[in-house]
């Protein structure tokens, strides 16, 4: 049985205002971007009549934003320990390929993704923190990431030939946001598409949408760019 996105619970008035106000700001940053949203409107949003409820339990826009994100990452986290088990018992049996590292590592955000409105709202709260150079985001996406992303890694390095891992950590990075957040965040435009047939697909069919991009990341990875490395070197000699 899947591991499913696990909501907020209460427990108190103070933590039913508090969880009131992350789930208000993830819905209104994954919306409007971090930064075109006011605490006002999130207070509001949030049932709120105090407009200095964020101060009072957050201290800082920036302090909202990293509980929204450790609200996100208590959801990912069981779903990526799944996902790494998965992995172990594959290697363990020796079944396990990069396609199937590709699709393990893919599948705890889509399922979030598909889990609820909740779910889809922090996929693209997730793609907009990538936009933010800032500390409080890029840096601190990358830092909630990076421990699964070194594990997916690991098992990388032992499927792939040569030693560049920091290659195929950048290769991870890019693609978790350019092939797998960014796909899942704006799959609306998809549903949309006249004639990508993709009005269903994406909802109820996520997976479907994700083999493709699990088969387009796996062929960039398994496909070493050897002559392409040697040109580079050779253009860097000459220049």
């Amino acid at each position: 049985m899947p591991l499913r996105a696990k909501p907020l619970r209460g427990g108190g008035p103070d933590s039913d205002t508090r969880d009131a106000i992350v789930k208000a700001a993830l819905t209104l940053f994954a919306k409007h971007g971090v930064d075109g949203v006011s605490l006002r409107q999130i207070v509001s949003a949030a049932g709120q009549a105090n407009p200095s409820a964020v101060h009072y339990h957050f201290q800082s826009k920036d302090g909202l934003i990293s509980a929204v994100l450790q609200h996100v990452n208590s959801q990912l986290l069981p779903l990526q320990a799944q996902a790494v088990a998965s992995m172990d018992e594959a290697k363990r049996q020796g079944t396990i390929n990069v396609r199937e590292v590709m699709r393990l590592w893919a599948t705890p955000l889509v399922l979030l993704y598909s889990s609820s409105d909740q779910g889809r709202m922090a996929v693209r709260f997730m793609s907009r923190l990538t936009w933010r150079p800032q500390y409080m985001g890029q840096e601190q996406l990358i830092g909630a990431c990076m421990a699964h992303m070194d594990q997916v890694c690991d098992h990388l390095q032992d499927l792939l030939p040569g030693d560049r891992p920091r290659e195929r950590t950048f290769f991870l990075t890019l693609m978790a946001t350019a092939n797998l957040m960014h796909s899942l965040s704006d799959a609306s435009m998809l549903s949309l598409h006249p004639t990508l047939g993709m009005s269903k697909l994406v909802l109820e069919q996520p997976f479907m949408l994700v083999d493709w991009i699990v088969d387009y990341m796996a062929a960039g990875l398994s496909d070493q760019p050897a002559q392409a490395s040697q040109g580079h070197s050779t253009r860097n000699s000459a220049a």
